[in-house]
C-alpha cells in the first residue's frame, strides 16, 4: 500500500505506539526487579559479622541466592518478551491481511460493477438503434451478434460469482460424473471463433477424452483460461489450445502470446480477486476470480494446474485430471 488513508494510518500509529509502551514496561519493570534484588543482597551482607564461624557459607549463600534470582528474572523477562514479539507480529499480521483484504474488496467492488455496467449498457444501446432506427439486414445482424455477445459476458460473469460464493460459503455440490471434456472444449472454442471472429483461434483436441467431473465446473474452468488468453494478448497474435490423453491423465493447455507473468507473480494470481500489478493488465477488464476459480475447480477434481512462460512470448497454462 503505497498511500495510506488517515484512518489507517492512525491504527498503525496506534499500534506501534502500544507496542513500544508495552516493551518498555517490561524493561522498567526488569530493572527495577534487578535493582530491588540488589538492595535486598546488600542488606544481607551487611547484617552479616564477620567473625561469624560462618560468615563465608551465609556469604555464599546470599551470592548465590542473587544469581539464582538473577537468572529467574532475566528467564522470565525473556520469555514475556518473546511472548510481546510473537504476539506483535500476529496481531500485526492480522492487521495488515485485514486492511489487504478491505482493500481487495473495494477493488473488486469497483471492477464487479464495471463488469456489470459495461455488457448492460451496449446491449441497452444495440436495442435501443434497433428500435428507433430502420437499418439494414447486416448492420442489424452485427448489432445483434454484438448484442449477445455481451449477454455471454453477463451470464459468464455470473457463473464466476455464483460459484465463487458458494466456494466461500462451502455450499457447492459437486457432481462428478462420466464427462467428455473434449466435447466441451470443442463447444467452448466454436462459441469463442463466433464471438470473437476476428481472433486466430488454433485448437487441437483429441476427441474422447472422458474424465470422471463436474460438466458445469469444467466448462467454468476452460471458459475462465480461453477468457484469459484473448484479454491479456495482442489482438493479432494467436491462441492455441490443447487437450490430449497423457498417460493416465487428461491434459489441458492453453497458450497466449502476451506479456506474460514474473516468477514471483506465478502463484499470486490464483488468489481471490488478485490481479498482476503491471498497467498493460490492470486495465484489461477483470474481476480477479477466474483464476482463482480454475484453482479451486481443478484441485475439486483431484488434477493439478501450473502456469510456465511461452517460449515466444506470453504464458502456458495447463491442467491435468485423471482419466476414466
Amino acid at each position: 500500500m503505497t498511500a495510506k488513508p488517515k484512518k489507517i494510518k492512525s491504527i498503525y500509529v496506534i499500534y506501534w505506539v502500544l507496542l513500544a509502551y508495552i516493551i518498555a514496561a517490561l524493561v522498567w519493570w526488569f530493572i527495577a526487579l534487578m535493582q530491588q534484588n540488589q538492595i535486598m543482597v546488600n542488606i544481607r551482607k551487611a547484617e552479616l559479622i564477620k567473625s561469624d564461624y560462618n560468615y563465608d557459607l551465609k556469604f555464599k549463600a546470599i551470592e548465590e541466592d542473587r544469581k539464582r534470582k538473577v537468572a529467574q528474572y532475566v528467564g522470565e523477562g525473556s520469555i514475556f518478551f518473546l511472548l510481546i514479539i510473537a504476539g506483535a507480529v500476529f496481531v500485526f499480521r492480522a492487521i495488515r491481511r485485514q486492511l489487504k483484504h478491505s482493500q481487495q474488496q473495494q477493488s473488486f467492488m469497483m471492477a464487479i460493477t464495471h463488469e456489470l455496467k459495461t455488457p448492460i449498457a451496449v446491449a441497452k444501446l444495440n436495442l435501443e438503434t434497433l428500435l428507433k432506427h430502420k437499418l439494414d439486414e447486416n448492420r442489424q445482424q452485427r448489432l445483434l451478434h454484438n448484442t449477445l455477445q455481451e449477454a455471454n459476458r453477463l451470464n459468464d460473469l455470473s457463473n464466476n460469482l455464483l460459484f465463487s460464493s458458494q466456494i466461500e460459503a462451502g455450499g457447492y455440490m459437486y457432481h462428478p460424473e462420466e464427462t467428455d471434456i473434449a466435447a466441451i472444449t470443442q463447444k467452448l472454442v466454436q462459441e469463442y471463433m463466433q464471438r470473437y471472429p476476428e481472433r486466430e483461434i488454433l485448437a487441437s483436441v483429441e476427441d474422447n477424452t472422458i474424465v470422471n467431473g463436474d460438466a458445469i465446473l469444467l466448462q467454468i474452468t476452460i471458459n475462465n483460461l480461453l477468457e484469459n488468453a484473448l484479454k491479456y494478448s495482442p489482438k493479432d497474435k494467436s491462441i492455441c489450445i490443447m487437450l490430449a490423453k497423457k498417460g493416465p491423465n487428461a491434459l489441458f493447455s492453453i497458450t497466449d502470446n502476451g506479456q506474460g507473468i514474473p516468477n514471483n507473480e506465478k502463484q499470486n494470481i490464483f488468489n481471490r480477486h488478485y490481479r498482476l500489478g503491471n498497467e498493460a493488465t490492470k486495465k484489461a477488464k477483470g474481476t480477479g476470480l477466474g483464476l482463482y476459480l480454475v484453482k479451486n475447480i481443478i484441485f475439486t477434481h483431484k488434477g493439478k494446474i501450473e502456469v510456465t512462460d511461452n517460449p515466444q512470448g506470453g504464458s502456458i497454462f495447463a491442467f491435468s485430471i485423471p482419466l476414466i
